[in-house]
C-alpha cells in the first residue's frame, strides 16, 4: 500500500520487476534544485564530423548523409571471433557480436532535441533497418540500442550519436523483464505495458497521451526525471512500428527531450530502447534516464535506488513546460 503522506518516504516496487526504489519525499527536490556540473569532453578533431571519419560508413541515409553508421573503433564485441563456450560454474563465451555507432547528424553542434522531427525520423528508421538486419543473423539473439549523452552519462565524443550492440545472449535485465511480462500475460491475459496505460492514463504521472504512444513518469522511477515512452499497440521491436507510428514517435521524442532539457538545463542522459529478443515477446518501449544525481555505495551494494524527485513532482513540472 502506498502512503499518501507527502512528507513520508516511500518504498515503491517496479510495475514488473522485483525491483524496489526509495522515493525520498522527506528530502525531495524539484527539477530547478538540481545543479548540473557537466564535465567538458575533450575538444579537438571530431572523428564523427564529415571528412574526419576513419572507419568505413556501412550504412547511411540521404546524400550527402544525414545519418551514418560506422563500426565502433573500439568494439565491446567482435564479429570475427569464433564462438567458444565453456559451461560450468565459471561459464563464459567469446564476445561474439556486432558493435556500431549511429552518427545522428553531420553537424557537430546539433543536439537531438533541436533537430527537426523529420531528421529524428531518419534516425529511427536507421534503428529499424539495423535491427531488422541483425535479427536475420542467427548468431544474434538481442539487439541493444542506446544513447549516452554527456560525459556523466558515458559519452566520450560530443557529437550526437547512439550505439547498437547485437549480442548472442539476452542481457539479464531484459531477460527478467521478458519473464515477468510472460508471467503477467498468463495470469492477467493482457500485455503488462498495455495494462500500465490503463492504470496510469488518468494518473498524475502521465506526461503525454498521443494516438499511438504515451509518455510516463514511472511509479517507481529509479532516478529523477526518469521517463518512459510506450506504444499503445503491442509491438515487439522498433522495426515493427508502422509508418505513422514512427512519425509520431519522432515528434514525441523531440517534445519529451525538449521539455526535459528545459527542466534540467545541460542534462546528461541515457536512452535505452527495449525490444524483444529473438523468438520472444517483449513490448517495445523507450526509457530515458537523466543523470543529474550520482550513484553511491548504497545503490552499488544493494541494487536499490534512492530517488529524491518523486515522479509526481517531476510530472507536474514537465507538464508546465511541455510544448
Amino acid at each position: 500500500m502506498v502512503c499518501t503522506n507527502s512528507n513520508v518516504n516511500e518504498i515503491r516496487k517496479d510495475y514488473l520487476l522485483d525491483r524496489w526504489v526509495i522515493i525520498a519525499s522527506e528530502r525531495a527536490k524539484r527539477p530547478k534544485d538540481f545543479v548540473i556540473e557537466e564535465k567538458k569532453i575533450h575538444k579537438g578533431t571530431c572523428p564523427f564530423c564529415p571528412g574526419n571519419i576513419s572507419m568505413p560508413i556501412i550504412y547511411k541515409r540521404g546524400e550527402p548523409w544525414v545519418v551514418a553508421v560506422v563500426p565502433n573503433k573500439y568494439p565491446a564485441v567482435r564479429s570475427e571471433v569464433s564462438m567458444q563456450v565453456q559451461k560450468g560454474f565459471l561459464e563464459k563465451m567469446n564476445a561474439v557480436g556486432f558493435h556500431e555507432v549511429i552518427i545522428e547528424t553531420p553537424n557537430h553542434s546539433d543536439q537531438l532535441e533541436n533537430l527537426p522531427a523529420s531528421h529524428i525520423l531518419e534516425i529511427l528508421r536507421t534503428f529499424c533497418d539495423r535491427t531488422k538486419m541483425y535479427m536475420h543473423d542467427e548468431r544474434v539473439n538481442y539487439v541493444s540500442i542506446f544513447k549516452n549523452h554527456g560525459a556523466a552519462a558515458g559519452e566520450s565524443i560530443s557529437h550526437e550519436h547512439s550505439q547498437l550492440i547485437a549480442l548472442p545472449v539476452i542481457p539479464h535485465d531484459v531477460k527478467m523483464e521478458l519473464e515477468k511480462s510472460e508471467s503477467f500475460r498468463r495470469e492477467v491475459g493482457v500485455c503488462p505495458f498495455q495494462a500500465i496505460y490503463l492504470r496510469e492514463r488518468r494518473s498524475e504521472r502521465l506526461l503525454l497521451d498521443h494516438p499511438h504512444f504515451f509518455a510516463l513518469a514511472p511509479f517507481a522511477s529509479m532516478v529523477p526525471g526518469e521517463t518512459w515512452i510506450i506504444p499503445k499497440r503491442h509491438v515487439q521491436r522498433i522495426d515493427h512500428l508502422k509508418k505513422q507510428e514512427l512519425e509520431e514517435l519522432a515528434s514525441l521524442l523531440k517534445t519529451v527531450l525538449t521539455a526535459m532539457k528545459k527542466l534540467f538545463p545541460g542534462m546528461p542522459y541515457n536512452i535505452a530502447y527495449h525490444q524483444s529478443p529473438r523468438g520472444k515477446d517483449l513490448h517495445f518501449h523507450i526509457e530515458i534516464y537523466p543523470r543529474v544525481t550520482k550513484f553511491a555505495g548504497f545503490e552499488l551494494g544493494s541494487g536499490m535506488f534512492i530517488n529524491v524527485l518523486p515522479p509526481e513532482v517531476y510530472a507536474t513540472s514537465f507538464k508546465k513546460v511541455v510544448t
